[in-house]
């Protein structure tokens, strides 16, 4: 029994299949110039359609703190076409090889307080198959752990 059937009968059934998008070779390069393009184009409703060429046709796009999942590219473009807000992202870095890429960033709702983000992509050949985000908003540090910690200083805080 490989570990990922080991999981499921543990009952762990919500984690997804760990080499499912990694069954096709990805050109790196190919990989990063459409994360890129993503992102740089993403915010804008007018180029939704472009900022979603990178999904494969039958992509998951989920938000795990909103327990949300979208099926489909057809479905993210109209989730990302009908969004009510204008959205601005600050790209801190993406790092990745082969099929498995993670995306660090700010994203701001309307101009609002800024948010932080991580996207794990899981391409297959050379689109993605499955786009899991994460948001978590910035907190001041309470005092009792100065003695270890060294604050970051960021425009996007």
């Amino acid at each position: 029994m490989n570990a990922f059937a080991m999981l499921m009968g543990l009952g762990l059934a919500c984690i997804s299949h760990p080499f499912g998008a990694l069954r096709e070779p990805t050109d790196e390069g190919a990989a990063r110039r459409a994360i890129e393009a993503h992102y740089a184009t993403g915010a804008d409703p007018k180029t939704v359609l472009e900022s979603s060429e990178l999904y494969a046709d039958d992509a998951v796009l989920e938000f795990p703190q909103g327990g949300e999942r979208i099926r489909g590219k057809a479905n993210i473009i109209a989730f990302r076409t009908a969004y009510p807000a204008k959205v601005d992202f600050d790209m801190r870095r993406t790092v990745g090889t082969g099929a498995l890429w993670v995306n660090e960033g700010v994203i701001r709702y309307d101009g609002a307080k800024p948010t932080h983000f991580v996207g794990i992509m899981e391409f297959r050949g050379d689109k993605v198959a499955r786009e899991t985000i994460y948001f978590g908003e910035p907190w001041t540090p309470p005092a009792w752990r100065s003695q270890w910690v060294e604050l970051i200083q960021s425009e996007c805080r």
